[in-house]
């Protein structure tokens, strides 16, 4: 009799009919020979008439009695002998039919991923299956990792671009607007003593700040100021006047007292020049002669003309 399909005799006077291994087969009656499975299929069991295609997702060569699940980053179509590798921005696990896009905040750089990779702090991506993130962009930083966007920069901070995190405008400098790549300094008269600052402090009268300046100085005996919008810096007090530290007017010297130059600290009694000149009104330059009939008298305060 012949053999049935899946089974063959091979010599001359055979008793009995051998069934095909696992991974081959007898598509007909009467062979003599058993056939490989070609690639792209198996044959599990023995006594095989036909072999069955790999699914997808798994891939042989000829004669395998099973077929292999793709590897992590590889994916292949039914019936297939070999796994692709799935291209960049794409990812697939273990038996994959097909690689998956990267979800925006995680990139592929190399062919064959397994998986994803998690955007790094300072950078970000807002697209799905890409092959690299972008920096974060002046005026921003996120200091998360896998994120999809970056911070804007608060108002007191600024970013050059790629950051983690926003950077405090510095004492003396501001900034009054949300996402921004410097600080500017204060002008003078104003300043910002503390970092992060979005506005400058206008400088109190009777002192003075030059522009990025973090405090306000006194101004010094002998010099004043009173500019409602800060001063850049303090005027010498006139003849006739003098200052102490910190003073937002000249003081016109008292009777009995003068000054005759500029930026003076002090007011000078008329007694120290001669016990007979003093000074007809405040506010004096030089000091006068006693008018006729009448006398000088001192107290512990300065002189009087009476």
């Amino acid at each position: 009799d012949a053999c049935d399909a899946g089974t063959y005799a091979d010599t001359e006077g055979s008793a009995s009919c051998t069934s095909c291994g696992a991974g081959s087969y007898a598509s007909s009656e009467g062979s003599t020979a058993c056939t490989d499975c070609p690639a792209g299929y198996h044959s599990s069991s023995t006594g095989a008439s036909s072999c069955a295609a790999c699914d997808s997702g798994y891939y042989s060569g000829s004669g395998e009695a099973s077929c292999t699940k793709c590897s992590g980053g590889e994916y292949s179509g039914v019936n297939a002998t070999t796994c692709q590798l799935c291209p960049v921005g794409r990812t697939s696990p273990t038996g994959a039919s097909e690689c998956d896009a990267c979800d925006a905040g995680t990139y592929a750089d190399t062919e064959g991923s397994a998986s994803c990779t998690s955007c790094s702090a300072g950078t970000f991506l807002n697209a799905t299956g890409q092959a690299a993130c972008n920096e974060c962009p002046p005026g921003r930083a996120q200091s998360s990792t896998g994120q999809s966007a970056c911070s804007e920069c608060e108002a007191g901070k600024y970013s050059r671009g790629g950051n983690t995190e926003c950077s405090q405008c510095s004492a003396g400098h501001f900034q009054s607007m949300k996402g921004q790549t410097n600080c500017s300094s204060c002008a003078a008269g104003r300043i910002a003593s503390s970092t992060g600052s979005s506005s400058c402090t206008i400088c109190d009268t009777g002192t003075f700040a030059a522009a990025g300046s973090a405090s306000c100085s006194k101004c010094d005996s002998g010099r004043w100021s009173n500019e409602t919008n800060g001063a850049q810096n303090c005027s010498l007090a006139p003849k006739g006047t003098y200052t102490r530290v910190g003073a937002s007017e000249p003081v016109p010297c008292d009777i009995g007292y003068y000054t005759d130059t500029v930026g003076a600290s002090e007011q000078m009694p008329c007694s120290a020049l001669d016990s007979l000149l003093t000074t007809l009104e405040k506010g004096s330059t030089t000091c006068d002669a006693c008018l006729s009939g009448h006398f000088i008298e001192y107290d512990d305060e300065g002189l009087y003309h009476l």
